[in-house]
């Protein structure tokens, strides 16, 4: 050891400390560290330095038990974590240097120390370090899988003193009684590993006899989940220094067995099935010992040793289930490009013979009565280190539970039956703990914020009901006695959580970064909403057969919606007025990762409210009627330029959420698409249901409703401008109402709509002519009025283009718009503006123009952007590209004769030497005139051939 450290605090040959840093100790270690391992150890001062360091402090000796073991410090500790990862790097880069032997010698003496069987008394190995021992004794069984002792070229290896010496010395001096293990296909591995996980089990041992096993078994268990992590692909798989070749191999044969073995049915047994037979062996044994009633539960429950091995065990099933099947999967393809997964995938597919191991419902059973035994729930009094034991025991149970609820499909079933009934009881036993948290909390009368464990467990929870409900569909599902109850929980816990989120988002009056348990209440909702999206978007429920499954949602799961739009709409208007209170703002990443969840959360909500359309609009209204009078008054008062009060602040983000919530439940994104009306609406408003007239009812009044909003505030707009209670958000929201609204409904033009119901509101051009010049008008006023609001802008441009699209109807209302035709003379007067034109410049082009526009709307048509400008001369362009309407082509020639006639008077100004290129005002002319005319060329082709 000494030898050891006098190499590590010297500085290695030509090495230089990073530049601009002084040389020190630390930097010092790591290079001769690094250099030593990259050197081969010739020396084995690795080796050498863990069996002296663990036989000076009484771990190891000729007594092969320690009799009075010392506690290691601190930085012994460390040195022995590098030593044994030294020895690991070492063997495995020069493996065929060392005899087969020597190898196999450190490998098994590694993993004793590992598995602590030198460990005695109350001083024990720590545990970097032993783990580290039985990572190393992994990768060495790894490397040597594929090729038995017989096979193996590096036998050859001529015979080494030193080797021999250091063998010697562990198996006979230090180490005799040390389980040695002369096969490499793993068999005897197994055996061994086997008798150390079921031994904690037997009866009438000694409680330190019975703590030792537990521990033992424990670190069995850990030992193989590291092996079959270095088959699936660790991290460290690279560091074999073999080619990617070897390490698929190592996964089929870990995963298939030997092709000799595989095809004889009494063949051995694959790693991988070993590993899953020993993990599912131990599990029940564990299941069986905590539930035995002749064992005091309490006692059981409360053994930390005993805790820990049944959470290691826990884990290496985990890890058996994530498995990647096929011999080019996971880590080890390259070629396909396919992405990391791990045990969280949603949907699991295991092999036919794992079956009897997997479908047992009993044992489903008993692992959620152990599960109820040792979550820590509502016991206060136990110790920290008891209670952290029993959350993680916990956790890693629903963990498994949650892998288990992934197993869907495939041959692992025998039929139909046997797959509901296989979902029947994990639902159960998770709405059983679902139950028991909310009827805690009911009974206690605690907050949802007073138990870490308890956050873990509903977000767990819920997932798992997610999972299920993904994978075996509502099709299945609806056909449990349970399935009422299941939805019953779901917005019950839905509707506990949102309550509980808003009133701590009222107790912090809107401070959001304040809030207690914000992250996994967020993730608990979302889990929720996603289980109701999966379930309302399922096929099978416009079937005939799904009615019964139909009217369960709609009753029990969809009044959830109504919960979320009062809990979100608040929370939003909480947080508005605590920002302009204390004039806060978020910065721009922030807000563009809050939107991008809002998205998310709404679509998933609106799938939510559509199962049950009728009420999920009467839930809108009434709560619109809450709002919008307050809107409305506050427009009203617009004209005394008065300052931005938070209450105002809140209003509006109330009515923008409010806008947003009823565009995801009427609409559906359609971009790229041809936009449609969503079927969950048009099979509502059909005439021949009871409610068909109601729910029709409900829609127009709520689109005549936002016209009245989007009408009062642009009136006021044109008129008080610069008015800072006029919310450019708002409209903008407004805005993206009434693009994804109307391109589905106006002058909807699918043959497979039925001209009634929803269909027929809009579908003639008398019923549709209005709206069309609404929404003109709109665009109309905000290019006027706010042109320096760009996402304003940009809604209002996509606005008119998607209308502009939808085809030769809209097209002809549009063109007889008077505002559309403001727009078109507007765009022709301003095509030669600049941003900084004089008075007389504009008066000189309106007056060549004609017409009868003001000079402030000519004013603020000119200070649009650039770019603005010519997104608006693409709608006019597409909007006036029917080649047989004879207004459109009027309208259509006056617009580009304004930008061909600047561009090329611009151009012979230039060539004639009346205009310097180097003036700013010609500079600026020039990116006008030639954003403007691009546009005009390319537009008026894909117009002519694309919009006939």
């Amino acid at each position: 050891m000494e030898q050891l450290q006098q190499v590590l605090s010297t500085p290695p040959p030509n090495w230089q400390p990073p530049l601009g840093a002084p040389p020190n100790a630390i930097a010092i270690l790591h290079a001769s560290l690094e250099h030593l391992r990259n050197t081969g150890d010739e020396q084995f001062l690795f080796l050498r330095s863990t069996l002296e360091l663990l036989t000076n402090h009484g771990f190891l000796g000729a007594s092969d038990s320690a009799n009075n073991p010392t506690p290691l410090s601190g930085d012994e500790e460390q040195l022995l974590f590098h030593c044994v990862t030294g020895v690991r790097h070492v063997m495995l880069f020069r493996w065929e240097y060392f005899q087969p032997s020597f190898r196999s010698c450190v490998r098994d003496c590694l993993l004793a120390i590992g598995l602590g069987c030198y460990s005695a008394g109350s001083v024990a190995l720590p545990r970097t370090f032993t783990m580290a021992c039985l990572s190393s004794a992994a990768s060495f069984w790894k490397r040597a899988w594929t090729t038995g002792a017989s096979n193996d070229t590096s036998t050859q290896v001529q015979q080494d003193s030193q080797q021999n010496y250091l063998e010697s010395l562990m198996t006979t001096n230090l180490m005799p009684s040390m389980q040695r293990f002369n096969s490499t296909d793993g068999q005897e591995l197994f055996s061994y590993l086997n008798s150390l996980l079921v031994s904690p089990f037997e009866q009438s041992l000694q409680p330190m006899e019975l703590m030792r096993r537990q521990h033992t078994g424990a670190m069995a268990a850990s030992f193989l989940s590291l092996l079959v992590g270095e088959f699936t692909g660790g991290n460290s798989s690279a560091r074999y220094n073999l080619p990617i070749e070897f390490h698929r191999l190592c996964h089929q044969v870990f995963e298939n067995g030997n092709e000799e073995d595989a095809v004889s049915a009494n063949g051995c047994k694959s790693g991988l099935d070993t590993t899953l037979q020993l993990s599912m062996g131990a599990l029940s044994s564990f299941v069986g010992f905590m539930l035995n009633t002749d064992n005091n539960n309490n006692e059981a429950i409360n053994n930390e040793s005993l805790l820990d091995m049944g959470t290691s065990t826990v884990s290496l099933t985990f890890d058996v289930l994530s498995w990647e099947f096929g011999a080019s999967s996971g880590k080890w393809d390259f070629s396909n490009g396919s992405t990391k997964k791990d045990g969280s995938s949603v949907l699991l597919r295991p092999p036919q013979r794992w079956r009897e191991a997997l479908i047992n419902p009993e044992f489903l059973g008993a692992m959620f009565r152990v599960y109820s035994a040792v979550r820590v729930g509502n016991q206060h009094s136990l110790p920290r280190s008891l209670e952290e034991k029993r959350g993680k025991m916990a956790h890693q149970l629903r963990q498994l539970l949650l892998q288990l609820s992934s197993i869907a499909g495939g041959p692992i079933f025998a039929d139909e039956n046997e797959r509901r009934a296989y979902a029947g009881f994990l639902l159960d036993g998770c709405m059983d703990a679902l139950e028991t948290i909310l009827t805690e909390n009911q009974q206690q009368g605690r907050s949802i914020e007073e138990s870490d464990f308890m956050c873990a467990e509903v977000v767990d929870l819920v997932t798992m009901l997610n999972r299920l409900a993904t994978n075996f569909r509502v099709q299945t599902l609806s056909q449990l006695t349970s399935f009422p109850r299941f939805l019953s929980a779901m917005s019950m816990v839905g509707k506990w959580l949102l309550e509980g989120s808003l009133a701590e988002c009222e107790r912090v009056q809107g401070d959001i970064e304040c809030m207690e348990g914000l992250e996994w209440k967020y993730e608990a909702v979302s889990q929720i909403l996603q289980c109701s999206e999966a379930m309302a978007d399922d096929y099978w429920l416009v079937s005939g057969d799904a009615q019964t499954a139909s009217d369960n949602l709609a009753n029990v799961l969809a009044p959830l919606y109504g919960h979320y739009i009062a809990c979100r709409v608040r929370m939003s208007s909480l947080e508005e007025h605590y920002l302009t209170q204390q004039g806060e703002d978020l910065d721009e990443i922030r807000e563009m990762i809050w939107e991008f969840g809002v998205e998310e959360e709404m679509v998933s909500a609106a799938s939510l409210g559509r199962l049950n359309i009728s009420a999920s609009l009467s839930t809108l209204a009434r709560t619109f009627q809450q709002c919008v009078p307050r809107l409305m008054s506050l427009f009203e008062g617009v004209g005394n330029f008065c300052d931005m009060t938070a209450a105002m602040a809140a209003l509006l983000e109330e009515a923008r959420m409010l806008i947003l919530c009823a565009c995801h439940l009427l609409t559906d994104e359609c971009e790229g698409e041809t936009p449609s009306i969503p079927d969950a609406v048009c099979n509502a408003c059909q005439l021949g249901r009871p409610s068909g007239n109601d729910c029709l009812a409900s829609i127009v009044n709520l689109i005549e409703l936002l016209r009245s909003v989007a009408e009062a505030q642009a009136m006021k707009v044109s008129a008080y401008p610069k008015e800072s209670c006029l919310s450019p958000l708002l409209a903008k929201t407004l805005m993206w109402f009434f693009r994804r609204w109307g391109a589905a409904y106006v002058l909807p033009l699918s043959d497979d709509y039925h001209r009634e119901g929803i269909f027929a509101r809009w579908s003639t051009p008398e019923s549709a002519s209005p709206i069309i010049s609404f929404c003109a008008t709109l665009s109309l006023i905000y290019f006027c009025h706010w042109p320096q609001e760009k996402e304003l802008q940009d809604e209002s441009t996509a606005l008119l283009l998607i209308l502009a699209k939808k085809g030769p109807f809209v097209r002809q209302l549009m063109m007889v718009s008077p505002s559309f035709q403001q727009i078109a003379a507007l765009h022709s007067i301003c095509a030669s503006l600049r941003h900084n034109a004089s008075q007389a410049e504009i008066v000189a082009s309106m007056s060549s123009f004609g017409g009868h526009l003001s000079v402030e709307a000519v004013k603020g048509y000119q200070r649009l952007p650039y770019s603005d400008r010519a997104r608006v001369l693409t709608c006019l362009v597409v909007g006036c590209s029917d080649m047989d309407n004879d207004k459109s082509n009027a309208v259509l020639d006056s617009c580009l004769k304004a930008v061909s006639n600047h561009f090329w008077a611009l151009c012979e100004a230039l060539s004639k030497k009346q205009a310097k290129a180097n003036d700013i005002n010609v500079q600026e002319s020039a990116c006008l005139s030639i954003l403007l005319y691009a546009i005009w060329s390319h537009d008026l082709l894909c117009s002519r051939s694309y919009y006939l």
